[in-house]
C-alpha cells in the first residue's frame, strides 16, 4: 500500500515554541528567545496542544514541566524538527554558493573533448562540487532525470530551452585510417561510399545516424553499408583507426589524430557544418551557483581547438 506522506495543512505550527519552552522550561524565557510576547507563546502552543488532542505542559505559578504526552512529543519533535532545519540550511547555502551535485547529460562524443581539457582545473577550483557527467545520446528529459544541464548540439535544442554557447560552428568530416586507404582507396565523391566499408552509428531512438555532405547549398545524405554499427562515436573511432573502415567525426576531435598520422580527412569540401556545443537548461529554472560556475569555467577555460 502507497504510504501517504502529505503533511496536514498547519501540523508545524507552533513547533518552534513548543521545543523552546520544552528547553528553557519557561513560556517567558522562551518569548524573549524568539521575539514575541509570552500571551503569544501561551497562545500558540494552546494551539498545538488543541490539535494534538492532549496537554503537553503542566503549568504552575513558579514551574513549567512536560506531561508524559509532552515528553513523547519532545522525543520525536526534536530530532525531526532538527533535520528539517538542517535541510533549509542546506538547501539556503547550496543556494549562495557554488556547492552540492551537478549533473550534466551530454551526447557522448562529447564527453572527451569538452571534459578532458577542464575537468582536473574545475574539480580543483570548486571542490565543493561533485559533478556528475552522464553520456547519453538521446535527447534527455532533464527534468524527469534531475539533471541540471544538458549538452547538445545547437539544432537539436527545442525553442523553449536556455543555451548557452560552448563551442563554436565546426564540420562533421569522413575519415578513414591511411592502412585502409591503402587497402580500399579513396573515395572522390560521397556518393562513391556506397562502395566502401562505413562505421555506422546506431542512436539512442533506435534509427541508424544519416551521413550528411553538403554541395554548393544543398545538403543531402548518401546511404552507407559496412561490418560495424556502433552507438557512441568513441567506439566508432576504435574502428576508424584499426582500418576496418571509414567514419564520421566531429573536426576538432579529428585534428590532433590527423596531426598523428592515425587517420587521413575524407571528402573535406562535402562535409556539413554543424552549430556547435550548446549547454542548456529549462527556462523556468534557476540557475544554481554550481551551475553558474560550470557554465563560466568551461567558457573561460576549454582550449581554442575545442571552442573554433
Amino acid at each position: 500500500m502507497k504510504q501517504d506522506l502529505t503533511i496536514p495543512h498547519g501540523a508545524l505550527d507552533g513547533i518552534e515554541a513548543f521545543l523552546r519552552v520544552a528547553e528553557r522550561r519557561s513560556f517567558s524565557a522562551a518569548a524573549a528567545d524568539l521575539g514575541v510576547s509570552p500571551s503569544a507563546i501561551s497562545q500558540t502552543v494552546k494551539a498545538l496542544e488543541a490539535r494534538v488532542g492532549a496537554p503537553l505542559f503542566m503549568r504552575t505559578t513558579r514551574s513549567v514541566g512536560l506531561t508524559q504526552a509532552g515528553e513523547m512529543f519532545l522525543e520525536r519533535a526534536a530530532p525531526a524538527y532538527s533535520g528539517l532545519a538542517d535541510a533549509y540550511e542546506a538547501a539556503r547555502n547550496l543556494g549562495n554558493r557554488p556547492a552540492g551535485r551537478l549533473r550534466i547529460n551530454l551526447m557522448r562524443g562529447a564527453v572527451q573533448p569538452l571534459f578532458e581539457p577542464i575537468l582536473a582545473g574545475f574539480c580543483d577550483t570548486y571542490p565543493e562540487i561533485e559533478l556528475e557527467i552522464f553520456a547519453d545520446d538521446a535527447l534527455a528529459d532533464l527534468s524527469a532525470g534531475g539533471f541540471d544541464a544538458g549538452v547538445r548540439m545547437g539544432e537539436s535544442l527545442d525553442a523553449d530551452v536556455i543555451a548557452v554557447r560552448l563551442t563554436g560552428p565546426f564540420r562533421f568530416v569522413a575519415a578513414a585510417a591511411p592502412a585502409y586507404i591503402a587497402r580500399y582507396g579513396r573515395p572522390q565523391t560521397p556518393e562513391d561510399l556506397r562502395d566502401h566499408r562505413c562505421v555506422r552509428l546506431r542512436l539512442g531512438t533506435g534509427a541508424m545516424m544519416p551521413w550528411t555532405f553538403e554541395r554548393g547549398n544543398r545538403e543531402f545524405d548518401v546511404a552507407v553499408t559496412g561490418p560495424v554499427i556502433v552507438n557512441d562515436f568513441h567506439a566508432m573511432t576504435v574502428a576508424m583507426r584499426s582500418g576496418v573502415a571509414i567514419g564520421t567525426i566531429a573536426e576538432p576531435t579529428a585534428k590532433a589524430m590527423v596531426a598523428a598520422g592515425e587517420l587521413e580527412v575524407l571528402l573535406g569540401d562535402y562535409a556539413p557544418s554543424t552549430s556547435g556545443l550548446f549547454l542548456y537548461y529549462p527556462s523556468r529554472k534557476q540557475v544554481m551557483p554550481k551551475l553558474r560556475a560550470f557554465i563560466d569555467y568551461v567558457r573561460d577555460y576549454l582550449p581554442d581547438d575545442v571552442t573554433g
